[in-house]
């Protein structure tokens, strides 16, 4: 990755083509509801009041120890930086008049703030992935519920719902460039980043009163999507992007080990419980396989300082692949928590939605891809 290595030039790029791909969720139900009593009350409150109820079943012991320690850890974080910024403001207090109070009491209460989300957040992705013992969406996944939402009954008009919809119109001008055999343009996939990044931040805070099979998909994909990203910039711009894929890379390899440890122990307890749905293998046995050609993509450039140019001298279109990887990696990430939401909305349920998802968001975009990218110089990994 361009240690001590100025960049080739990259392959030829035409005028910008749209496109990106597709959105994640419109409007996610429910918020979740700050510590009662502020960072005091989160100090004080054992591990007990973090972790989640399952419905009906308690999760493994295993997996209680180890969310009873993730939260008491975060608690114990949130305490010290409360304890250590309200010393500071008092110090603060003694020598300042009546102005410098205000701006510390403000500049305190925001830090302390901050620290408690992201304590909550890392909490909530312990006792997520701990709990393997939540039930299936329903006992009948294949039945049609009586009364269903419409499409146009989800919210929209708000900064999540105007980047899905965005990156839905310029998905729809990527498969056209697919076919026409054009690569993208720079233009084109900072656009993208800037779409991608604005859905999955402005429905972080919403994700925490789904159920935990949910929440361990969304943390999941947005570890993912966090190097998508950083890849697909880093091979529009090497020359400013290519480090970030170190630590971005190290994000998709926790992501990663934290998904399928969850899912494939949740299966498991699934069949041991007789209640084991296999429609769920194919799509996890593909995502398996491109996780991992992913992984193996990961340590070719991690290995090689210098991966841009020698894999650009010999392989003139690679730019060009990676690129449109990661555009369809996004797509069908971010459409797989679509489907998540059309379930809690009850727009699309049960096991119609998992079969659309599994075919639609898997299977139907890679085979596209491949087919119209058959014929370039490239190789991935």
């Amino acid at each position: 990755w361009l240690v001590g290595a100025n960049p080739v030039p990259m392959a030829r790029r035409p005028p910008m083509a749209l496109g990106t791909a597709p959105c994640f969720t419109t409007s996610i139900v429910g918020h979740s509801k700050p510590l009662a009593g502020g960072v005091g009350a989160a100090s004080k409150a054992g591990p007990k009041e973090v972790v989640l109820s399952v419905r009906g079943e308690a999760p493994s012991t295993l997996a209680s120890g180890c969310q009873a320690g993730s939260a008491a850890f975060a608690a114990s974080v949130v305490a010290a930086v409360a304890s250590g910024s309200k010393r500071k403001s008092r110090s603060v207090l003694r020598h300042a008049g009546s102005t410098t109070t205000s701006v510390a009491t403000s500049s305190t209460s925001t830090a302390e703030k901050a620290v408690q989300d992201v304590a909550q957040e890392l909490s909530d992705i312990a006792v997520a992935g701990g709990d393997i013992g939540t039930p299936h969406w329903s006992d009948a996944p294949m039945k049609k519920p009586a009364r269903q939402r419409r499409l146009d009954q989800m919210r929209w008009k708000d900064a999540h719902g105007v980047a899905c919809m965005l990156s839905g119109i310029v998905f729809l001008f990527e498969l056209v460039r697919f076919v026409l055999g054009q690569p993208p343009s720079d233009l084109e996939c900072y656009s993208a980043a800037a779409i991608y990044i604005t859905i999955y931040a402005s429905r972080f805070e919403s994700i925490r009163s789904l159920p935990s099979h949910f929440r361990v998909t969304f943390y999941a994909t947005t570890g993912w999507t966090i190097y998508y990203v950083a890849h697909l910039l880093a091979a529009t711009t090497p020359e400013y992007f290519a480090h970030g894929v170190y630590p971005a890379g190290i994000v998709f390899l926790a992501s990663t080990i934290y998904f399928y440890k969850h899912w494939i122990e949740r299966m498991w307890r699934h069949y041991v419980q007789d209640r084991f749905r296999p429609y769920y293998v194919p799509g996890l046995l593909g995502l398996m396989y491109f996780h991992g050609l992913d992984t193996i993509d990961l340590f070719n450039q991690w290995v090689d300082p210098k991966y841009w140019l020698h894999r650009v001298m010999v392989l003139p279109d690679q730019v060009w692949t990676i690129q449109d990887v990661r555009l369809t990696g996004l797509f069908m990430s971010s459409m797989a928590l679509f489907m998540i939401t059309l379930h809690n909305k009850g727009v699309l349920t049960g096991g119609r939605n998992t079969l659309i998802t599994v075919l639609f968001t898997i299977f139907v975009p890679a085979f596209f891809l491949t087919g119209t990218h058959a014929t370039l110089q490239a190789s991935f990994p």
